[in-house]
């Protein structure tokens, strides 16, 4: 009976190259490992899965607001029936239109707010959201309002202190902050 065999020739280059292309397989799936350890760990991949909803568009920012919000309980509103409650409407209604006018809603007087914030002092601009809540626990135990304000584009989380009508008011503040924290701030326009 005849043997027959193969005979392979290995040599060193082929050692190499097996080697290199190894290390390399090993270094592509730790990288891909460590990134995967980093969105899952990243409190921003929280942030946006929950804001990411199938046929709605993802906001830009989202702001979280360091201040417990209290609600006050509502009294129960006495229940009425519905035939009562639509004959009440019909008489305020049938009350409210003159005889011989036309029956067109007068339109509704527009209401300017004069309330609205229009600047705000960022104290912080940080990528760990951990950090962002530090300096935002710091300046409200001081007795601030503050807010972390979240932008998704940049990887950003920024901390915001007080709201302001005026820049006047703003610049006292800040000035007032940067004697008090030996740090510089910025005054932003509020969103």
């Amino acid at each position: 009976m005849e043997k027959t065999y193969f005979e392979f020739k290995i040599t060193f280059m082929h050692i190499v190259v097996f080697l290199v292309a190894v290390v390399a397989i090993g270094i592509f799936l730790f990288y891909m490992g460590y990134q995967a350890g980093q969105r899952r760990a990243d409190p921003r991949t929280a942030i946006a899965n929950e804001q990411a909803r199938p046929g709605e568009a993802n906001e830009e920012l989202s702001v979280v607001d360091e201040k417990p919000v209290q609600t006050v309980p509502q009294k129960p509103a006495a229940r009425q029936s519905i035939p009562a409650e639509i004959k009440l409407h019909e008489g305020q209604a049938a009350r409210s239109v003159p005889a011989g006018k036309d029956s067109e809603p007068q339109p509704a007087p527009k209401t300017v707010s004069t309330h609205e914030a229009n600047y705000t002092i960022q104290v912080g601009a940080f990528a760990d959201f951990a950090n962002a809540q530090k300096c935002s626990r710091r300046f409200t135990s001081l007795g601030y309002q503050a807010a972390i304000i979240t932008d998704n584009q940049k990887k950003l989380h920024t901390v915001q202190v007080g709201s302001f009508t005026l820049l006047a008011d703003a610049q006292r503040e800040k000035t007032k902050l940067e004697n008090q924290e030996k740090a510089k701030f910025t005054i932003k326009k509020s969103r």
